[in-house]
């Protein structure tokens, strides 16, 4: 009798829920994060022909460091040339014709006509007028040659883009090459999630590897820790915890796409029970998780699964801090072979 209960009771185990189990480790979650990416200039100025001009000469190309007045492209300005010569023979002429209406008041004012005078003193102002107007646009034209015959760098910085190319005419609202700024400096931007991003402080000093042009560590700061939704910027995740992270790197011979590596060292703020992510559920009531608990009988040690709820804490790569509600020596259900309740018998795996 005592060996059919035996067995009775060991084909029955065989039908309960296997579970695996998992003892909690004390410490803090490591919340670090390395993340690669490409240096980008924290300003860049898209440069532009001072004129529908035509490229006469490329000086640059990408890539290329540049001095402040370097000359990166000169452009062929012959069609401003020839407006030019055409608005200096208009003022010329105008200058005939101011002669001539200075001239015809003469024999006016010998004769006292008063209102022929005033109506050629009108003639002689707008005339004035004209010319002004048109001193104006010659020198305008003269300006526009000889600045932007050669177009130069404004500053010092790496050509981060060059679009033109000789014998293409371009016009002057088109960008034709892009300069990044050495003065402003470089940034990294990175996604990370969870709560390793939360825990990101704006002003912290990071460490980041570049690899040219050879490997070496330059320190850097982060500059802003937002929202990726609000930036268009999708992480590993894709959900709403996702942040960009912006990060100012302090170095000489930085250029635009240098790949970069950052390294952020940092802990969860308080330490707990570490336990596996799987292991914690909630329900209206809050988090919890499995733990397994033993009562022994005649015929062996039976195995309970009870529901423990917790206070749980920062989470990372699948591990989570349990601030509360555990002890050190208790067993956590990670996995179970069906759905559990409180007080289910199970069997370990």
């Amino acid at each position: 009798m005592l060996l059919f209960t035996f067995l009775s009771s060991t084909i029955q185990s065989m039908s309960l829920p296997k579970v695996a189990v998992e003892k909690p480790e004390m410490g803090s979650l490591d919340l670090s994060i390395s993340e690669e990416g490409y240096l980008q200039p924290a300003y860049s100025a898209p440069l532009t022909p001072s004129g529908n001009w035509t490229v006469a000469e490329v000086h640059v190309q990408k890539g290329d460091r540049v001095r402040k007045g370097d000359p990166l492209i000169t452009f062929d300005p012959s069609d401003t040339e020839r407006t030019l010569e055409d608005e200096k023979t208009r003022y010329k002429q105008a200058q005939l014709q101011l002669e001539q209406l200075q001239e015809a008041m003469k024999p006016l004012l010998r004769a006292g006509e008063q209102d022929a005078i005033d109506k050629q003193t009108r003639e002689i102002e707008v005339k004035k007028l004209d010319m002004v107007i048109a001193g104006r646009t010659i020198d305008e034209l003269e300006k526009q040659i000889g600045e932007g015959r050669v177009l130069e760098a404004p500053f010092d910085g790496v050509v981060e883009s060059i679009t033109a190319e000789e014998g293409i005419r371009v016009s002057a609202a088109q960008t034709v090459c892009e300069l990044a700024s050495d003065a402003s400096g470089y940034q990294l931007v990175i996604a990370a999630e969870g709560d390793a991003a939360s825990a990101l402080q704006i002003g912290r000093s990071v460490q980041v590897e570049v690899g040219q042009p050879e490997l070496r560590l330059l320190e850097g700061t982060i500059d802003s820790v937002e929202d990726a939704e609000s930036q268009g910027i999708g992480g590993s995740g894709g959900g709403s915890d996702v942040k960009t992270v912006t990060i100012d790197v302090n170095g000489t011979d930085l250029s635009p796409g240098m790949k970069a590596t950052v390294y952020i060292d940092q802990e969860s703020a308080s330490p707990g029970f570490k336990i596996s992510s799987d292991a914690l559920h909630s329900d209206g009531s809050g988090s919890y998780v499995f733990t397994v608990t033993t009562e022994e009988g005649p015929l062996g040690s039976s195995y309970f699964a009870r529901k423990t709820y917790v206070d749980a804490g920062e989470e990372n790569d699948g591990t989570v801090i349990i601030l509360s509600g555990l002890m050190p020596d208790e067993r956590i259900v990670t996995d179970s072979g069906a759905p559990l309740s409180d007080g289910d018998r199970v069997r370990l795996e």
